[in-house]
């Protein structure tokens, strides 16, 4: 059996599709996207406070740079943005060759090289792929995916974990710190509950991961051997991602969604995305940031 916990309200949301939390550690502030609705998030546990800025098109996640610069996954490509919700500067233009297909989760490694992850809006199988972007190339990594979603590194960094939500599996791959190269793809966990499937994911520096679970109601915590150790229980359906942050990053901030539910749905989901938290005994690394490091 593993350990129980129940994680508690944060924020009182209505996002259509939150995901992707990303946590500033210089502010101590929460950067999230609400897909559908086109926005950027951020929240101060300090005031309570969320700010949304709006863009004109779809974003599917929300990145810093060294100087806390916007970074953002929108519908077509990897872009600078500013916080009016202007996109700047494009930094590496996707062509799907299909409007069907957007950017969905991505994240930095720890050498600054951007990992982004496609998906149809129809769900279409093998229509998805992930790319890494090192601001120079824009390399298409994998391919015939259907929902490119969470990522995650080992703490010796020689470990990628990867989730393509339809397989419903965490996968592992041997990975190049240096080259970005990714090998040897290793099934990990594997979810079997009808209408349970793994999204977005985390990591902490004990090697455990964390996988937040869509339609599950959870986030899950496994050891670097893959044996479950914690359940978050978190009070809405559609969890669907993660990470740490806090003073001393031990708290776990958990995204959710309220995606295609109606009225008698969500009447019965009252809380359906919000973004909730949890204080853990863990603690995860500070979110990795695009570009090398000045410092």
């Amino acid at each position: 059996m593993s350990e129980v916990l129940n994680a508690e309200l944060a924020l009182k949301l209505d996002c259509n599709l939150g995901e992707g939390p990303f946590w500033e550690s210089k502010k101590e502030e929460l950067y999230f996207v609400d897909i559908s609705n086109k926005q950027v998030l951020i929240f101060a546990p300090s005031s309570n406070s969320v700010e949304a800025i709006t863009f004109d098109q779809e974003i599917g996640a929300v990145l810093l740079d060294h100087n806390s610069d916007l970074i953002v996954a929108a519908r077509d490509g990897l872009y600078a943005s500013t916080r009016d919700g202007a996109l700047k500067t494009l930094l590496a233009p996707i062509d799907f060759g299909d409007p069907s297909i957007r950017c969905n989760d991505a994240k930095c490694d720890a050498n600054g090289r951007i990992w982004v992850g496609t998906m149809a809006f129809d769900f279409a199988e093998g229509a998805a792929a992930l790319y890494s972007f090192d601001s120079k190339d824009l390399k298409e990594v994998l391919s015939n995916l259907t929902i490119s979603n969470g990522m995650g590194w080992s703490v010796d960094q020689k470990t990628m974990y990867f989730i393509d939500s339809q397989t419903s599996r965490v996968d592992t791959f041997d990975f190049d710190r240096a080259t970005g190269a990714i090998s040897n793809r290793q099934p990990f966990v594997t979810f079997n509950e009808p209408g349970v499937i793994p999204d977005g994911m985390t990591t902490d520096e004990d090697g455990g991961i964390w996988v937040a679970l869509f339609g599950g109601s959870a986030v899950r915590r496994f050891d670097s051997s893959g044996k479950l150790t914690h359940t978050v229980s978190v009070p809405a359906t559609q969890v669907t991602s993660c990470c740490f942050g806090g003073a001393d990053m031990s708290e776990l901030f958990i995204t959710t969604a309220q995606y295609a539910m109606d009225a008698e749905a969500l009447s019965k989901d009252p809380l359906a995305g919000s973004l909730f938290r949890v204080q853990t005994t863990f603690k995860g690394s500070k979110s990795n940031r695009y570009g090398a490091s000045t410092s």
